[in-house]
């Protein structure tokens, strides 16, 4: 027992003397190459990381190689509820609902970019024609407050007696999130039908002739 004492003594006591003769330039070269350890395993776990977007970025949908491709032509889609047709460019996706029913949405994988459609029947007393010019005064009357950039009677000739206006938002003082350009319209059995076809106001300016090419390829007739 009084030999192990003496021996973890003498342990100590070598320990001791070796800190001291260690020149301070060592001991503090030591602690340098230790940081750079510590930095370069910090490195290495932050790079193992996958890379978050920047929280500002537009929240684009995903890309083909994530959630499949889009056409590869453009494509012509006839309603079979209602009398009209719409083409949707190539590249596009379809993402929900049905392209010949009653509601669907297309985007444009990477970007922000999408088309919808819904519509619905009104009574039969219900005044369209009142409706639309209201609500065409009262878009124009937002357009002066900045919610809209451009407000327009849009009307349709044919034979369905297509009636409407069309919208398109500001950046800032739009729906929120999403700047739409946006056709409301009635038909002559007073059906009332929302196109509308957005993105981030980010990728707006970028892709605003597609989304309004989209809006203008609808058409009323069989």
């Amino acid at each position: 027992m009084r030999k192990a004492v003496v021996t973890f003594g003498l342990a100590a006591l070598v320990g001791l003397c070796l800190l001291l003769i260690i020149p301070p330039d060592l001991s503090a070269q030591w602690g340098m190459i230790q940081q750079g350890v510590d930095a370069a395993r910090r490195g290495q776990q932050e790079s193992a990381r996958p890379a978050q977007p920047a929280k500002d970025a537009p929240h684009n949908v995903a890309d083909e190689a994530t959630g499949g491709a889009g056409s590869r032509a453009p494509m012509t889609y006839k309603n079979r509820v209602r009398p009209f047709s719409y083409t949707i460019p190539a590249g596009w996706r379809q993402e929900a609902g049905d392209p010949s029913g009653e509601s669907v949405t297309f985007m444009l994988p990477g970007t922000t970019c999408g088309f919808t459609f819904h519509f619905t029947q009104m009574v039969p007393s219900f005044p369209r024609k009142a409706s639309v010019d209201a609500s065409y005064k009262q878009a124009k009357e937002e357009m002066s407050i900045g919610k809209y950039i451009s407000v327009k009677r849009r009307d349709q000739a044919g034979p369905h007696g297509i009636i409407g206006w069309e919208t398109i938002e500001s950046p800032t003082k739009g729906s929120g999130g999403f700047q739409r350009i946006q056709w409301q319209c009635y038909d002559q059995d007073n059906y009332y039908y929302s196109f509308m076809a957005h993105s981030d106001p980010r990728q707006f300016s970028q892709h605003r002739a597609v989304l309004q090419g989209i809006i203008d390829s609808v058409r009323f007739g069989r």
